[in-house]
């Protein structure tokens, strides 16, 4: 054979070996997608709370939780919407009740501990200055 066979023969042994090797991350990645969809996807409505979060510039934001699902995870949620305060308090406006802060004990109680129902609607209600309540980068 010449060489330029045995240089065909080599380039087709790496690129079968390359291929192979990105089929194989292809297959990993596949897999770690579906355990994504399992772990972010959104509760079923029968077994959910759906919450009203209320932004100050007075845009909405509508999300299913978990009656189990922590206060905690009710402010990073809310840290996370599109024109969020850097500095807020969770707020419900009947009957009127300050959620826990997010920087306290308090704040790993479930939202069935706090006394929250389906439908409810959380404001955001904006801290002037840093103080107990937000979410800080530190904490998330």
């Amino acid at each position: 054979p010449s060489i330029l066979d045995r240089d065909k023969a080599v380039v087709s042994t790496q690129s079968t070996g390359k291929q192979r090797e990105k089929e194989e991350r292809v297959s990993g990645r596949e897999g770690l997608r579906e355990q994504l969809r399992e772990k972010l996807e959104e509760p079923t409505k029968d077994h959910t709370l759906s919450l009203l979060f209320r932004l100050p510039n007075g845009s909405r934001v509508t999300r299913a939780f978990l009656p189990e699902a922590s206060v905690k995870e009710l402010y990073e949620f809310a840290f996370t919407c599109k024109d969020a305060p850097n500095f807020f308090t969770l707020v419900t406006n009947f009957p009127k009740r300050i959620l826990p802060a997010y920087d306290t004990a308090e704040v790993v109680l479930s939202c069935r501990e706090v006394g929250l129902e389906s439908s409810t609607t959380l404001f955001l209600q904006e801290d002037d200055s840093e103080s107990e309540g937000s979410v800080s980068e530190a904490e998330m």
